[in-house]
């Protein structure tokens, strides 16, 4: 076996075997990866995760996590990463069929392969590809010089069951299972065991069953367990040709019949282990990755839980001024921070008050309603000590650091007071999640101008390091230490001692004072003030003013639906047994695949490395085969609601309010969307009744009250249609008409009476498919349908939308051309690979350029709404309040005598909210709770 010190485990048919290593400590151990196999099992095996940029991550990050876990477990001296370099390799030269049946690669997972190679670069591992040859050969020749060396001994990490013909007693061979989350470790002993051969047979084996993902033919008719039983009998495939006419019945004549394309077919599935590699082994040495590399890397890909792993927080270079200017050399002298707990200190404070000019509020934990409010930092500066602004020393500035427990004191009621005093203009990190904070202390905030965290996200709402510590880095001051520096992380978080507290508020508030400036002027260059002044930051303060009012839950009503739905659940288990005779696991797919193909015989849709597929989309193609398999996928359906929503939601009820109170996060989508936590009320499943039904706890919180809701209608087409001036999406819109029947009429061709539901299904999909640059791949996952299908179908729509058309190539030239794309509202996203030379990353860059303008400008008109509203309600006088906001939908609770005044001031004002050139549509509805308003 192989390495040691390690022990190693296999599953040997039933059994799970465990040995120890018997090769050399005094061997290097390296790790060979085949970088396009593991990245395309990682993308399949993982949901399509995406950052805040929209770019997909989630091959990069399984990717990520099982070199990790392999760092961890091994401990390699030497890395190397192999990738194919194209799809043409000599193989073709022989038989140009070799891999003809393969799709293309989903644009999904092409784009994250430039990702990847800048994420093993930054873990400081060598990766090689060499053109007309593929990974495996690459591997393969790697392995020969493992082989033939005393010094080294390999393990080789794959998907692929050819690369076990490299398995030798210095080369083990991980196979991944389930995705990449196993691995099964090959030595020519467990070989032997499980397949009854030799690492040499395997391409025997190959060359008899052949490979349908590699279009490689075999013998029509022979899969794995006859062809394991020719080889135990004959060895080889020569030896099988020879013997075919000993082979009874057909088989002997199809083996006959096929004697060329089995020995082609054992040529192709050969490894080539001479390819003119340009290094010795000796040259894949690793001694670990630095970690402000990986630390920017991961930062770019927002990998937040990996940063925190291996506590790469606080590290890496920070980023470059949005406008392009290089972070400068900036000065290190720092205003003096004063411990403000005595009262005779807090006097002194109380007496400066008018000089204030920033406050830094710190919050210790993630969600603002039930966080800790360990204090605030307050800089100062009065009028003589600005005319020396440039001198940065205490006798111009001072902070004054107030513990909590100060600032709650009677002697600290002055400055209270004044927090809660509109007559003041200072500047603050993070406004909406400080007034929060505060209000649950009984403390509030007003007077404030200006946010450093909003300013920041608006200039480039892509970058990651929206922390203090990186807008510093951004903007060229002196670099803040990382929170987890100073305070630690999780189960590690302490205080530090009073002298190291008081001077880090204190450089956090300086810090949020001298960006001020430098990000106003950077707002006034973009040209986004006004988005800033009068959208975003008005709209942080009425954020915190409807999460505090919070939504009342009826909890019993909750209880009662989640024993309703154990019932169901167990009625639909009772069913599924009945409806085969037996209990079983029904959450097992092991079992559940055991029963479906085996006991039932359906036909087998696909299958993993460990078995049968049973996830949704096989389930669904079953369903028309047996009556048990609806009755699964509403078992699956039941579960997650009452797990994740009912038990979910209970978790999140504040027992002294007995409401919910989520928190939007502002400076999250980089499209500008809101997104929401503690908690997620926007991701509530409605497309089915039964998840629809969670919303019928959600009350008034007064008696008498009503529940209203306001919901544009397709907001984001009719953003669409306005700013693509598409002559026929304008009219159906101003005709009023059903946007997809109008698609479904246009594209097929048809009537309206001749659009059916399948019909105006293809066309919804193609019309929300559009505004959010979905691919052939995408729309065909959607649809149930074929790629080429979808390509086709999108190809009709954009031959009857020439105006959309027109659109999308003349943003990705503006956006080429000013490296950015706007909203309506002037909101920014720039796109610094629109001009790259890598294809993937470019059309990535492209369809976000098409994307973002419509996206961005639907969250702006409903975020432009939400603050007329305020102020709409303020003006009038009424009682009602807004509660929530779920995507396109406005939520309000309403007195029974201003319904009707609501509805039609909602209505007003949200459909008033930003002029198009077609109308903006608002349903409003009212119930007795959410489920009924909708």
């Amino acid at each position: 076996m192989f390495f040691s010190f390690l022990l190693l485990c296999y599953h040997g048919g039933s059994r799970k075997v465990c040995t120890n290593g018997v090769l050399s400590l005094s061997r290097s151990k390296l790790i060979v990866i085949d970088g396009n196999g593991i990245a395309y099992r990682a993308f399949f095996a993982l949901p399509l995760l995406s950052n805040s940029k929209g770019l997909h991550t989630n091959a990069v990050y399984g990717f990520t996590t099982m070199l990790l876990k392999l760092m961890e477990d091994y401990e390699p001296s030497h890395f190397l990463v192999a990738f194919d370099a194209g799809k043409q390799t000599f193989r073709h030269e022989g038989y140009a069929q070799y891999k003809g049946t393969r799709e293309k690669t989903p644009p999904e997972l092409s784009e994250q392969f430039p990702l990847l190679r800048e994420l093993i670069a930054s873990f400081g591992i060598k990766q090689f590809e060499l053109d007309g040859f593929e990974a495996d050969d690459i591997i393969g020749t790697v392995t020969k010089l493992v082989d033939e060396s005393e010094e080294y001994e390999a393990i080789v990490v794959t998907g692929d069951k050819d690369m076990l013909q490299l398995a030798s007693d210095k080369v083990n061979i991980a196979l991944t299972r389930k995705g990449i989350s196993e691995i099964e470790m090959f030595d020519p002993a467990h070989i032997q065991e499980k397949y009854g051969l030799q690492p040499h047979q395997i391409i025997d084996l190959k060359g008899l069953m052949g490979d349908a993902s590699d279009n490689i033919p075999g013998i029509p008719g022979v899969g794995e367990k006859t062809a394991l039983k020719l080889l135990h009998e004959y060895g080889s495939v020569e030896q099988v040709l020879e013997n075919a006419g000993s082979i009874k019945g057909k088989m002997g004549e199809k083996v006959a019949a096929h004697a060329e394309d089995a020995r082609m077919s054992k040529e192709l599935a050969t490894i080539h282990r001479e390819v003119p590699i340009d290094f010795p082994l000796s040259e894949l040495g690793y001694s670990g990755y630095d970690k402000g590399l990986l630390g920017d890397t991961f930062r770019k890909l927002e990998f937040k839980s990996l940063l925190e792993r291996l506590g790469l927080y606080g590290t890496g270079s920070g980023s470059l001024d949005t406008l392009g200017g290089e972070a400068q050399e900036a000065d290190t002298t720092y205003a003096e921070c004063i411990w403000t707990a005595e009262a005779e200190v807090l006097d002194k404070l109380i007496g400066v008050l008018p000089s204030v000019k920033a406050l830094h509020v710190e919050v210790i934990g993630e969600n603002p309603h039930s966080s800790e409010l360990l204090g605030l930092a307050f800089f100062v500066q009065d009028k003589e000590m600005e005319q020396a602004a440039d001198v940065h020393t205490d006798l111009r500035a001072k902070v004054y650091y107030v513990p909590f427990e100060a600032l709650v004191s009677t002697a600290a009621a002055p400055l209270r007071e004044w927090l809660a005093s509109e007559d003041k203009a200072v500047s603050i990190y993070d406004l909406h999640r400080a007034v929060l904070a505060l209000y649950w202390k009984g403390i509030e905030l007003n007077g404030v101008d200006f946010d450093v965290l909003l300013a920041g996200y608006l200039l480039d709402p892509t970058e990651s390091a929206l922390t203090l510590s990186g807008l510093t880095s951004r903007y060229g001051l002196p670099a803040l230490p990382a929170d987890e520096e100073l305070f630690g992380k999780g189960a590690k978080f302490k205080l530090p001692d009073q002298d190291s507290l008081c001077a880090f508020m204190g450089r956090k508030a300086e810090a949020v004072h001298r960006l001020t400036p430098k990000l106003q002027e950077a707002l006034e260059a973009s040209s986004m003030s006004e988005l800033f002044f009068e959208l975003e930051l008005p709209l942080a303060l009425v954020l915190a003013s409807m999460e505090r009012k919070g939504i009342q839950v009826d909890t019993g009503e909750l209880r009662e639906y989640g024993a309703e739905l154990n019932r169901r659940i167990e009625e639909i288990m009772q069913n599924v047994y009945e409806a085969v005779g037996m209990e079983f696991n029904i959450n097992s797919p092991k079992q559940l695949g055991e029963i479906l193909f085996d006991k039932l015989q359906l036909p087998v849709v696909k299958k993993t490395k460990t078995g049968y597929s049973t996830d949704a989309e096989v389930l669904e193609k079953l369903e028309p085969y047996h009556p048990m398999i609806g009755h699964i996928l509403l078992y699956r359906t039941l579960a997650k609601l009452q797990s994740t929503y009912v038990e979910g939601l209970l978790k999140e009820v504040r027992p002294d309010t007995s409401k919910v109170h989520t928190y939007y996060r502002q400076t999250i989508a980089a499209t500008g969307r809101l997104s929401s936590q503690y908690p997620n009320l926007q991701n509530i499943p409605i497309r089915l009744e039964e998840g629809r039904k969670i919303r019928k706890v959600f009350v008034p919180s007064q008696p008498g009250w009503r529940i209203v809701t306001a919901d544009y209608s397709q907001i984001e087409l009719r953003v669409l249609a306005h700013i693509s001036q598409d002559e026929k999406l304008i009219e159906a819109f101003r005709d009023n008409m059903d946007i997809h029947t109008k698609t479904a009429m246009d594209v097929f061709g048809v009537s309206a009476e001749d659009v059916d539901s399948n019909m105006r299904r293809q066309a919804k999909a193609v019309n929300f498919g559009i505004v959010y640059g979905i691919s052939d791949y995408g729309l065909s996952q959607n649809l149930h349908i074929t790629r080429k299908d979808a390509a086709r179908f999108i190809e009709q729509y954009f031959a009857v939308f020439q105006g959309v058309r027109k659109y999308m190539d003349d943003i990705v030239s503006m956006a080429r051309q000013d490296g950015y794309v706007t909203t309506l509202l002037n909101r920014r996203r720039y796109l610094p690979e629109i001009t790259a030379s890598n294809f993937n990353l470019r059309s990535f860059a492209e369809r976000t350029a098409m994307n973002t303008p419509i996206q961005g400008t639907a969250a702006d008109i409903i975020k432009l709404a939400m603050v007329q509203l305020d102020q709409r309600m303020a003006s009038e006088g009424v009682r009602s309040r807004m509660l929530l906001q779920v995507h396109d939908e406005l939520v309000f609770e309403v007195p029974d005598d201003e319904v009707e005044l609501m509805k039609t001031m909602v209505a007003e004002v949200m459909e008033s909210a930003l002029k198009l050139d077609v109308p903006l549509k608002v349903e409003v509805d009212d119930g007795a709770n959410w489920y009924e308003a909708k």
